[in-house]
């Protein structure tokens, strides 16, 4: 094994036990080692450690052995029970090239709580005679038959120990989960360390990407926002360890946060391994159909992997309004440089994307600004969201099978199973959106009831204000709420936009 450079975190140790290091010599006929670790430090304070080091620097002293600065191993917070341990390697390494005699460590569960790691430490101190003492249990000499056996005795007890633990901790985490009880671990974002008060900024922002979500905003883009607001998935601890901060705030992620919006437990629910066992004692963030339906977007087999690039304002927002085509647009590059609207059938246009953003950005604005724009904000629709889940699970299956008929039935054209497909992925889509619109806590709201910063702020400036600093995929959920966009050919040699090749068409509840 190669001996790796020393664990930086071990400096602060030393330090604080200054005092103790100095009454033990560096050099001296039987060299010794000292192995910490403890499972959990919640606190990142490191005392558990300080505890153990202390004793063990008192066993040592009164041995008389001598302790090499570079022969102190430490793994703090990390469990023993199947986790890589640094530190416990480097420990092995020393031991083999013969520079310790002796290998101390708190208790010997401490030491040991997996079958490899025994068979590994116990095979290399056999071969080295090591001495194995605790500040908590016996002397083992691994040079003997006696200590070799008492040392398979007692592995085998600390074994048995960590399972037994597991068990009790299963059973009572099992019970808590029945009560609707929260027991221990980190902080839940969205609710203070008590898991029983909301924090109302992190419960805003999860709110809001319930609602977000369904109206086809990224999770790239929530975890932006998130970002932006510093509403971090960890909090920076102000304890320290050789002068760094014991944990730092956390990004979010796509990934991150569709770990949050999956979690029942803002619906209320407590779940256990997987599976939700009953109602909550903590307050709900959301209600259960707009849980569910979040649920159902980021389940949806469809949906693509991974995060999705930050799309142009109007792809999937408008389509080609030449006759006869009604296709959905799409951006791109130009080889100009710059960003272009297609229509995907790549026949009837490609046109400079900024003017039309612009354009049908001003008309967003124009419409939230009118002092009529709080009726938008009144929903009136009552749909039976139970028959359109099952209905979304029916037509999901219906896709599966389509796929297995065409495999084992000869007589189903391939032009048949994309018509057959297309009409099923087309009703999807209704059904989601339809969805959407029942349970969406409202998109319009923030623009509608923007506030001026400055006493004479106009309400056109206010929502303009707060429509820029929107990322694309609100500002796309606010344009498909309130209206449809059609695009047009330009024309040849046009190098002016013309508002006309813009067509706006108000959805009912817009209209002037």
């Amino acid at each position: 094994m190669t001996i790796r450079a020393q664990n930086p975190l071990i400096a602060d140790l030393f330090e604080r036990h200054r005092a103790r290091l100095e009454l033990i010599p560096e050099v001296g006929e039987i060299q010794a080692c000292v192995y910490l670790r403890i499972s959990q430090d919640r606190e990142g304070d490191e005392l558990g450690i300080d505890r153990h080091f202390e004793d063990l620097l008192g066993l040592i002293k009164a041995r008389g052995w001598a302790l090499n600065r570079r022969h102190v191993f430490v793994d703090n917070d990390v469990s023993g029970a199947g986790k890589a341990r640094s530190d416990f390697d480097r420990m092995l390494a020393v031991v083999e090239t013969g520079a310790v005699k002796v290998l101390t460590a708190w208790m010997l569960d401490r030491l040991l709580r997996n079958r490899p790691d025994q068979v590994r430490l116990y095979e290399l101190a056999e071969e080295k005679s090591l001495l194995m003492c605790f500040a908590r249990g016996t002397d083992i000499d691994m040079s003997t038959a006696s200590g070799q056996m008492v040392a398979d005795i007692l592995g085998g007890i600390a074994r048995g120990e960590i399972k037994l633990k597991g068990e009790r901790h299963h059973r009572a985490q099992k019970q808590a989960a029945e009560q609707g009880r929260r027991v221990g671990g980190r902080r839940r974002f969205g609710y203070e360390v008590d898991g029983m008060t909301i924090r109302d900024a992190e419960a805003k922002a999860i709110r809001a990407a319930y609602r977000d979500l369904p109206l086809g905003v990224p999770l790239a883009e929530i975890a932006r926002s998130w970002n932006d607001a510093g509403l971090f998935s960890g909090q920076a601890n102000s304890r320290t360890w050789a002068g760094k901060p014991r944990t730092a705030p956390v990004r979010w992620s796509h990934d991150t946060v569709r770990l949050v919006l999956l979690n029942p437990a803002y619906k209320a629910i407590r779940a256990h391994r997987g599976v939700e066992i009953t109602q909550a004692v903590w307050p709900r963030l959301v209600e259960d159909e707009v849980w569910q339906l979040a649920f159902d977007v980021l389940k949806d087999p469809s949906r693509a992997h991974g995060a999705r690039a930050d799309q142009q304002l109007l792809t999937g927002a408008a389509i080609c309004g030449t006759e006869g085509c009604g296709m959905g647009v799409h951006g791109g590059g130009a080889t100009h440089g710059k960003p272009v609207y297609r229509c995907k059938s790549m026949k009837h246009f490609n046109r400079l994307a900024e003017p039309c953003d612009l354009f049908v950005g001003d008309v967003v604005v124009a419409r939230l600004a009118r002092a009529d724009a709080a009726d938008l904000l009144v929903d009136e629709s009552r749909v039976d969201l139970d028959a359109l889940r099952t209905e979304l699970a029916a037509k999901r299956a219906r896709l599966d099978a389509l796929a297995i008929e065409f495999a084992d039935d000869d007589t189903l054209t391939p032009k048949q199973l994309r018509l057959a497909t297309e009409r099923l992925r087309a009703r999807i889509t209704e059904i989601q959106s339809t969805m959407a619109d029942a349970v969406q806590v409202d998109v319009l709201g923030d623009l509608v009831n923007a506030e001026p910063e400055e006493p004479d702020e106009e309400k056109t400036e206010s929502v303009r204000r707060v429509w820029e600093r929107m990322g694309n995929g609100r500002r796309r959920a606010v344009i498909n709420a309130l209206m449809i966009v059609e695009l047009h050919p330009v024309g040849r040699g046009t190098r002016t936009f013309r508002p006309e090749t813009v067509t706006i068409s108000w959805k009912r509840k817009a209209e002037s």
